[in-house]
């Protein structure tokens, strides 16, 4: 593995925690907004992409 692999793993894993504790934690808390839903679910799709494009591109070169 190199830094690519690992910076990749690493996004989807802050991913992977930002739409645990912001959008999921929305529907178990006392109160609901859907302003945090919509910055949670945003803010995921955009580390998603980044840790894609991360890897793709790694791969691609080789």
């Amino acid at each position: 593995m190199n830094k690519y692999d690992n910076l990749a793993k690493a996004l989807y894993d802050v991913g992977k925690y930002a739409f645990t504790v912001i959008v999921i934690g929305q529907f178990i808390s006392d109160t609901f907004k859907w302003k945090y839903l919509v910055a949670g679910s945003i803010f995921t799709l955009i580390i998603f992409i980044f840790a894609f494009l991360i890897n793709k591109k790694h791969k691609s070169n080789g």
